[in-house]
């Protein structure tokens, strides 16, 4: 197991803030990322980190309890997710267990067993959208997602199918346990939203060429394709189609947005179909994004997101409120911790756009409303969060852009009356 491990102090963030990192006062409070950095997933590992040690840059200058929290970076492609979640809770002894991920499931009842005995770690997570919606939320369980459901997402790629004025779809998935859900997910929104499904066809990752399941999807003459893949398979699969001559509108899901599909498809692939538009994560604009741009754009991590990407902005969000509500708990007890995340994320109390300005509420004894860079971090019973949907579409290889913002509301009504759950 590769690990990497990190006491994100200030660095570009820190002389954004014009000031330096607090010494820790005590012990660290230790974060096990689980991270991926060999595999299909591998490119998204230095990205990740990034994303972590930026948010982590600010927490670290005046940080929860007087401790700095340590970024331990563990690649879990290799050995498993179950696994390197076990070595960091129990070799590394960490404190905050940070994104467990699509085999959350395979090691559950250990942790729930081990967090009542040892009182760690604390679960935050903005890839737990693809748990049942049962799971999470309480001192029992303390996993809180920092995205949406996977199915509320699924359902805003159908919702902006049909203002696309789509009537029929076909939906395509690798077969992986998320985007089969995605899968089913958009399925059903699509009926609902009475569009017809002509077929679900499935595709296997790390496929060299889809021609076949594309020239099967484009015979039955759909309005639009909605598409559940990482980004390369996506890139393969609008190439094959320029290639045999098609043109189609596709829909895919935010991995979409990173440029391994446009480098992949080509923009003069990209070019030749009717439309594609990726479906995803939007900021909301306020503060909390006007603070969060700025210095994402001036700090040594621009490079491997834009300001705007969808994990770039939630790992930044749900480090914050992790780090508040330890400060509001007084302890890195992760059970107690669990009883203080809805105390700083919801409200009533004053709305707080940076962590600064919620640790300084915080310790001059004001009740805490955190409105992140993602909008208002209103969470349910079981620790399911609200979101902002938009569609974006690829300029070129570098750049994308914001086409047009998508009803939340509409897509939590939506979601709501489906009755698939993540398994």
């Amino acid at each position: 197991m590769r690990l990497f491990r990190i006491v994100a102090r200030g660095s570009a963030a820190a002389l954004l803030l014009g000031a330096s990192a607090a010494f820790a006062e005590g012990d660290t409070i230790k974060l096990g990322h689980l991270s991926p950095h060999t595999g299909p997933f591998s490119h998204f590992g230095p990205h990740f980190d990034g994303a972590t040690d930026f948010a982590l840059g600010f927490v670290n200058q005046n940080p929860p309890l007087g401790r700095e929290i340590e970024a331990i970076h563990a690649d879990f492609a290799a050995l498993g997710e179950g696994q390197t979640a076990r070595r960091l809770v129990e070799s590394e002894g960490v404190d905050i267990l940070y994104n467990s991920a699509h085999a959350y499931e395979s090691y559950r009842d250990w942790i729930i067993g081990y967090i009542a005995e040892n009182g760690r770690p604390m679960m935050p997570s903005v890839h737990a959208g693809s748990q049942k919606q049962s799971y999470g939320g309480t001192a029992v369980e303390p996993l809180f997602r920092g995205s949406p459901m996977d199915t509320a997402q699924a359902t805003a790629v159908a919702l902006y199918a049909r203002q696309l004025g789509a009537e029929s779809v076909v939906i395509v998935a690798s077969e992986d346990a998320g985007m089969q859900m995605s899968q089913d997910a958009a399925a059903e929104a699509a009926e609902l939203l009475g569009m017809e499904v002509m077929a679900t066809i499935d595709i296997q990752t790390e496929q060299t060429s889809y021609r076949s399941e594309v020239a099967r999807a484009n015979n039955l003459g759909p309005d639009a394709m909605l598409v559940f893949s990482q980004a390369e398979e996506g890139g393969i699969m609008v190439k094959n189609a320029a290639e045999m001559g098609m043109s189609s509108m596709w829909l895919g899901e935010p991995n979409w947005l990173a440029d391994e599909f446009p480098r992949t498809a080509t923009m003069g692939a990209v070019n030749t179909q009717d439309g594609i538009y990726i479906v995803g994560y939007s900021h909301m604009d306020g503060p909390a994004w006007d603070f969060f741009q700025t210095a994402w754009e001036a700090s040594e991590f621009a490079d491997l997101s834009p300001a705007g990407d969808s994990y770039t902005m939630q790992m930044y969000d749900i480090i914050n409120m992790t780090a508040l509500a330890i400060e509001a708990a007084g302890t890195s007890d992760a059970r107690d911790w669990a009883e203080h995340v809805r105390e700083v994320s919801m409200a009533p109390g004053t709305k707080v756009y940076t962590y600064e300005q919620g640790i300084e509420a915080l310790r001059n004894g004001e009740d805490i409303d955190y409105e992140g860079v993602t909008g208002s971090y209103d969470y349910n019973d079981t620790g399911v969060v609200s979101g902002q949907f938009a569609a974006f579409s690829w300029l070129d290889t570098t750049e994308w852009e914001q086409v047009e913002a998508i009803n939340g509301s509409e897509v939590l009504d939506l979601n709501s009356q489906l009755t698939i759950d993540p398994v």
